[in-house]
């Protein structure tokens, strides 16, 4: 994942669209040690920064966003 996609991903998590129908499930367990490199969508990344990283005040957590772009860095590639 590069910089310019997570900046994509993290402008669709804060915006009103809804991911609701987004199947987000490849990106379960990303951020354990045996997690294999998987294809996503920009749209799954979004969802996953919306679970993991969207505060309930609509503020993102910088520490839970450090933590998912450390992880994701090499196993995901955005398609």
């Amino acid at each position: 994942m590069t910089k310019d996609e997570l900046v994509t991903a993290l402008e669709i998590a804060k915006s009103p669209i809804s991911l609701e129908n987004v199947d987000d499930s490849l990106l379960f367990g990303y951020g354990l040690r045996d997690f294999d490199p998987v294809h996503v969508t920009i749209e799954a990344v979004a969802k996953t920064i919306r679970w993991d990283c969207i505060m309930l005040n609509g503020e993102v957590d910088a520490e839970a966003l450090d933590n998912l772009c450390k992880n994701l860095r090499r196993k995901i590639t955005v398609v």
